[in-house]
């Protein structure tokens, strides 16, 4: 929810300072949303404060992307790279936040994929963007697959199939980036006119 709310921002064409403004605020209203339902139906939400930290990462993060899809995909594949990382290296509530931090990362994913796979399609790209639609298959191939491996070496181990899966992200950000410079298709041109 954080990261969609987030990533919503740039819908309603803001500029300047409000921008600015609701690129900080919108994720933390998000987060503080999460703690104050859980704290209102019982549950203890301390552990989570710090969390903030990863939020924070988000925001930096998405003011780093500039919108641009391309860009977008590959510090937010890095983000994520990071965060599996720290989560496989570390234990107890640091490895939690990485691994949590991992939802973060994938949040804002979806629309700069699409984008980044239709441009310089041409007359193909109905084609194209029905076929990616129906091809949406992450969410229903890997977790059974990290879920048969945590049964054989553990979940916390498990997490390296997420490594693997930013890092194929992030590199399609930089190969596309790159096949599309040799069409002559400024894709950052593109994206800022957006």
């Amino acid at each position: 929810m954080i990261g969609r709310w987030a990533g919503a921002i740039s819908v309603f064409n803001l500029q300047g300072s409000k921008k600015t403004i609701a690129l900080i605020v919108v994720p933390l209203v998000a987060f503080a949303i999460i703690l104050s339902v859980n704290i209102v139906s019982g549950k203890d939400m301390k552990p989570l404060y710090y969390y903030v930290v990863c939020v924070i990462a988000q925001i930096i993060a998405f003011f780093l992307s500039k919108d641009k899809p391309a860009r977008t995909l590959m510090i937010f594949g890095s983000f994520g790279i990071v965060a599996m990382l720290v989560g496989l290296f570390s234990t107890g509530m640091i490895a939690i936040y990485a691994f949590l931090a991992g939802g973060l990362a994938c949040s804002i994913m979806w629309p700069s994929i699409f984008s980044l796979s239709i441009i310089g399609l041409g007359k193909y790209t109905s084609q194209g963007s029905a076929f990616l639609v129906m091809m949406i298959l992450g969410g229903g191939i890997i977790p059974p697959i990290q879920g048969k491996l945590a049964d054989i070496i553990g979940i916390h181990q498990t997490y390296i199939i997420t490594v693997v899966c930013f890092v194929y992200l992030t590199l399609f950000a930089v190969i596309v980036k790159k096949l599309l410079k040799k069409q002559n298709i400024d894709v950052d041109a593109i994206e800022g006119s957006h």
